[in-house]
């Protein structure tokens, strides 16, 4: 079974909830409540990231396939630093790659552009806080197959 979301993402402050909100209407019932809540926060953070430092329209795409849920946001910015940055406990913000991290099975970044895909496992046993933060994954060729149809 293949279910997917595209939203066009608003350009100013109601966007993350928005995509939170489409994505909770999308797999709601379809993924676990555990999923469900990695999966809108990988999406608020990604989001988030490209109406703060992105350009032009941000479009999500979510597919859940097989079993796997896998996503991506892209927005029109020319790029970002490709390393996750480790920040102090009093630091405000600068963490959405982190968490992305953190909750994402394996992610990475199209290099030289704005273009973050993820991949969270969509079955029970698969807990975010089992495993340890992971590099994003540069290149087109390091992104999953099923986002390309």
């Amino acid at each position: 079974m293949t279910d997917e979301l595209s939203f066009e993402v608003p350009r100013d402050e109601r966007g993350p909830g928005l995509s939170r909100a489409a994505v909770r209407e999308s797999f709601g019932g379809q993924i676990s409540m555990h999923e469900l809540e990695d999966l809108q926060a990988i999406v608020s953070e990604l989001t988030t990231n490209a109406l703060l430092h992105g350009a032009g329209d941000i479009h999500l795409r979510v597919l859940l396939e097989d079993g796997h849920v896998h996503g991506e946001v892209i927005d029109e910015g020319g790029g970002f630093e490709r390393t996750v940055q480790r920040r102090g406990i009093g630091d405000i913000g600068g963490d959405g790659l982190n968490i992305v991290a953190g909750l994402s099975r394996r992610w990475g970044i199209h290099e030289g552009s704005s273009h973050v895909w993820f991949e969270l496992a969509s079955h029970p046993d698969c807990t975010a806080g089992a495993q340890a933060p992971v590099a994003p994954r540069l290149g087109a060729d390091r992104r999953p197959d099923a986002l390309d149809e």
